[in-house]
C-alpha cells in the first residue's frame, strides 16, 4: 500500500544533518507493521497514522539512504518471517549495520540492507559437512526485485527459482573461486512478501578479516561466476567485470577494523587451504583412475550412460535401466535436500546435498534435467534423478544402467 505522503517525504529529503539511525529504523519499523495492518480492509480512503505523521516531522532530517529503506521490510523483520528469533534481535542490536545501498544490472534492482556478524546469533544453529556446529557466523540480508515493479515468483509459485541468485561475501586477497559463500559453509533463508524477494545469506564469520575489504556480490547463478567478477591477484582486489552482461551487483561492506583478529583470521586461511588441498589431491587421484576416451573401462560406461540419459524422462528410465533405489527426502528449512544411501553389500552408494536451485529446470513430470552418474563396473552405471513433488519433498530414484 502506498500513501500519498510519499510525494512529500521526497520534497523534504534535502536536509544534510541525520537523526540517530536506529530512530530512524524504528519509526520505519513501526510505520510499516501500521501499513500492513491496514491492508485487507475494505476501504477505499486511508487516514495517514499517527505514527507517520510522526514519521513525516522526524524523517526531515533522513538522507535519500533512509527513504530507500522506506519500501523495504527491515533485516529484522526478515528474519522473524522465517521465525528466527534470535536473530531478528542481533539484527536490532548496537553490533548490526543498517546499509541499504541500491544498485541496478540488467532487469533486477538490488538493495543490500544489513549486515551483522557474532557467535550464537540464529536460534538455527548450522552444521557442517562433519557434524560440527558453526556457530559463528556473518549473516547479510539482500533484497532482489525486477525493475519494472513486476513482483518476484513467491516461493510457491512454479516459476520460482528459475533466475537463480548467488549472494556471498568475498575477502580483498582471498581468490573468490574459493573463498565464498558455498565453500565457507554457506546457507541461506529466502521470502517473497510483496513482490520483492528476500535473501538472508549466512557463512563462517568474515569479521576475522576487517582490515581488509569486505564485499558482497549479488550475481545471477547458483554458484561464484569467474565471468562476473575479476580478481587482481597482485592488489587482491575485486572489482566487477564491466563486460559482463548479466547481474553482478558487488558491495563494500563496512566492518569496524577495530574487530580483525589476524591470528584467527591466519588460522582459519591455513585450516581452509589444507581442507581444500586435500579435495583437490583427492579429485587428482581419482582423475588418475580414470582410463583415458577410447579404453574399455568404467569411463567408458559413465560417459555411455550420462550421454544416453540426458533427455530421459521417467518412462525412459523405466523402460531402459532397472530400478534399484527410491527415497522420499524432505527439504530442509533453506529449500535444500541432504541424503545418503547405498546399494547391497558392496557398500555402492552416494550422499550430500542437493541445492534446490540446481533442480530448478525440470520436465512436465517434474524431475529435474540434472543426474548425476555414478560408475559400479566396467559394464555398470547407476544414475540418480531427483523428482520433486507438490508438497515440496524430493523422490531420489537411483537406476542400473548396463550395456
Amino acid at each position: 500500500m502506498k500513501y500519498d505522503m510519499d510525494e512529500m517525504l521526497r520534497n523534504a529529503l534535502s536536509f544534510k544533518k541525520e537523526p540517530d539511525n536506529r530512530l530512524n529504523q524504528e519509526i520505519i519499523r513501526k510505520v510499516q507493521e501500521k501499513e500492513r495492518d491496514n491492508m485487507g480492509k475494505e476501504t477505499r480512503k486511508l487516514r495517514i497514522p499517527v505514527a507517520a505523521m510522526l514519521a513525516v516531522s522526524i524523517l526531515l532530517a533522513v538522507s535519500v539512504t533512509g527513504y530507500a529503506a522506506w519500501k523495504y521490510l527491515t533485516p529484522g523483520q526478515v528474519a522473524e518471517i522465517v521465525e528466527d528469533k534470535g536473530l531478528a534481535k542481533a539484527f536490532q542490536s548496537e553490533d548490526a549495520v543498517e546499509i541499504n545501498e541500491v544498485q541496478e544490472y540488467g532487469n533486477y534492482r538490488i538493495t543490500l540492507l544489513g549486515i551483522v556478524s557474532g557467535k550464537n546469533l540464529s536460534q538455527y544453529a548450522a552444521e557442517d559437512e562433519t557434524g560440527n556446529i558453526q556457530d559463528d557466523r556473518t549473516y547479510v540480508v539482500a533484497a532482489i526485485e525486477n525493475k519494472d515493479g513486476t513482483p518476484r515468483p513467491d516461493t510457491s509459485e512454479d516459476n520460482y527459482g528459475e533466475d537463480p541468485f548467488f549472494v556471498s561475501p568475498l575477502i580483498q586477497g582471498l581468490n573468490p573461486a574459493m573463498y565464498n559463500g558455498v565453500t565457507m559453509d554457506g546457507a541461506y533463508s529466502e521470502i517473497v512478501e510483496n513482490g520483492i524477494q528476500y535473501r538472508i545469506a549466512e557463512c563462517n564469520n568474515v569479521e576475522m578479516f576487517a582490515d581488509r575489504q569486505l564485499y558482497l556480490c549479488v550475481s545471477d547463478g547458483t554458484f561464484y561466476n569467474n565471468d562476473a567478477y575479476v580478481y587482481d591477484e597482485e592488489s587482491g582486489n575485486i572489482s566487477r567485470n564491466e563486460e559482463y552482461q548479466g547481474v553482478n551487483a558487488l558491495f563494500s561492506l563496512p566492518f569496524d577494523k577495530s574487530k580483525a583478529d589476524k591470528v584467527a583470521a591466519e588460522a582459519y586461511i591455513e585450516n581452509f587451504e589444507k581442507g581444500w588441498n586435500q579435495v583437490e589431491g583427492s579429485k587428482e587421484a581419482e582423475s588418475k583412475d580414470i582410463p583415458e576416451e577410447g579404453d574399455v573401462a568404467e569411463a567408458d560406461i559413465i560417459r555411455e550412460a550420462a550421454r544416453e540419459s540426458e533427455n530421459w524422462k521417467l518412462e525412459d528410465f523405466e523402460k531402459n535401466t532397472e530400478l534399484v533405489k527410491e527415497m522420499e527426502i524432505a527439504p530442509d528449512k533453506e529449500g535444500n535436500y541432504e541424503y545418503n544411501y547405498k546399494i547391497g553389500a558392496d557398500g555402492l552408494g552416494s550422499g550430500g546435498v542437493l541445492w534446490k536451485d540446481s533442480l530448478s529446470e525440470r520436465d512436465e513430470g517434474n524431475m529435474a534435467k540434472f543426474r548425476t552418474v555414478l560408475g559400479g563396473d566396467e559394464q555398470t552405471a547407476y544414475i540418480e534423478t531427483y523428482t520433486i513433488e507438490e508438497d515440496g519433498s524430493l523422490i531420489l530414484r537411483v537406476y542400473r544402467y548396463s550395456k
